[in-house]
């Protein structure tokens, strides 16, 4: 390697193992997974009936392309995800991610609409939102600093109309700032509307009230749009139910998953296609997708976590173990001064971080909060696009057990007291 290159991860503890929301690194140090990665392991590490499955699908077969063979398990993985999604939904595109999912679902959303008459090629999205990496996913995601310096890769994706909040105080946008979106552009001329039920990276567990969530679906099937509902972050089970829409009795056109599809044990994600979404043709051949998409491995591993999941009962675990979570961390919150009320719902729940202006463009808190946990043996994961939406993810596995819950907590305040004689 040449001494000029950095390799991944330089300077963050070696990860060596893991089970349930334990993390040991190389020098014997313990982390308490409180961020479950990046908010995708919901069944914690070392789960054996996953690693079963995974290693008893590799020893068989990995890889065949779907052009060229059917599989047991992509078919078997599809038909638990439409089971689990519920009537109206009937099919289910296989990806490698949920960034790629989220592209998925562009892509057929700009299907629908190529023989209607007009441009219907406007995204209205919010912001602040998160959708993925990649290029038409980042184009309609409301995330300044990971679209710096990307204009020009983002020129040529769909014509992406981030809908702000108009009031001062508000964090996300409400019914009015989205039906002056639809005026302004036209409603002839939007595709889609694609919203996160709870934020996660950008806005840190911002949750859309039911009733906006119902007034984007009237919007939608007023003007003909179809409305996408990211659930890449709170889908299968993280927010305390299948997915985090149920709760508003809205039924989106496309539903977007990753990270809780696979729980962290392989790459996958999915877009789920409604009923009314391309009748009579198959949006899967329609994504055409990349190589790896919908390969027998991560398809294995996928649906050996969907039915752990499924027979453990873990979304209504985490709806119980985050009402518990959520009271304690209100706890923490009221003696330090420099946290709000927490929010989310489930597991996916964030403390929102005060700071004064100059404290946050000199240092935002939330890292600051997040270098302390690590050296407290925690893992969180800071979010929130800007002053305003600065918070802190906690959200471990959907398994915690209470010993794990316990000391999560205990490091947390001892993060937290640390920060405090600094803040």
């Amino acid at each position: 390697m040449s001494p000029s290159t950095t390799p991944p991860g330089a300077g963050r503890p070696v990860a060596v193992h893991g089970r349930g929301a334990r993390v040991r690194d190389e020098q014997g140090r313990e982390f308490i997974d409180g961020s479950s990665g990046a908010i995708c392991v919901n069944l914690g590490h070392g789960v054996p009936e996953v690693l079963d499955a995974l290693r008893s699908q590799a020893e068989r077969i990995t890889f065949v392309h779907r052009s060229q063979f059917a599989h047991a398990a992509v078919t078997e993985l599809s038909e638990e995800i439409l089971s689990i999604a519920g009537a109206g939904y009937r099919e289910a595109v296989l990806t490698n991610s949920g960034s790629e999912a989220t592209e998925t679902a562009l892509r057929l959303a700009l299907h629908h609409h190529a023989d209607a008459p007009g441009d219907r090629s406007v995204v209205l999205t919010q912001r602040p939102s998160y959708h993925g990496m990649t290029a038409g996913a980042l184009a309609v995601s409301g995330h300044p600093s990971r679209r710096l310096g990307l204009d020009a890769l983002l020129d040529g994706s769909s014509a992406a109309v981030p809908v702000s909040p108009s009031h001062p105080e508000g964090l996300l946008p409400d019914l009015t700032d989205w039906k002056e979106a639809f005026d302004r552009v036209g409603p002839d001329r939007v595709a889609a509307v694609l919203v996160e039920p709870i934020g996660g990276a950008a806005s840190g567990a911002q949750e859309i009230p039911a009733d906006v969530l119902r007034g984007l679906r009237a919007l939608c099937d007023g003007a003909g749009a179809l409305l996408v509902m990211d659930e890449v972050m709170t889908g299968f089970g993280r927010a305390g139910a299948w997915f985090a829409h149920l709760a508003s009795g809205v039924q989106p056109d496309l539903v977007i998953t990753g990270k809780g599809l696979s729980a962290g044990y392989t790459p996958i994600g999915a877009c789920l296609v409604g009923a009314g979404v391309l009748p009579g043709r198959s949006a899967t051949e329609l994504a055409f997708g990349h190589t790896m998409s919908g390969n027998p491995l991560s398809a294995a591993t996928a649906l050996a976590v969907l039915r752990y999941t499924r027979e453990r009962g873990l979304p209504e675990r985490a709806r119980k173990v985050g009402d518990v979570l959520r009271q304690r961390l209100s706890a923490l919150a009221a003696r330090h001064p420099f946290l709000g009320e927490p929010r989310g719902r489930g597991l996916l729940l964030a403390l929102p971080v005060v700071q004064d202006a100059d404290g946050y463009r000199e240092h935002p808190l939330n890292r600051r909060i997040c270098t302390a946990a690590e050296a407290a043996g925690l893992i969180l994961y800071p979010a929130g696009i800007d002053r305003a939406a600065q918070s802190v993810l906690v959200s471990p596995p959907l398994t915690v057990d209470d010993s794990e819950l316990e000391d999560l907590l205990l490091r947390l305040e001892a993060a937290l007291e640390t920060v405090g004689r600094t803040a």
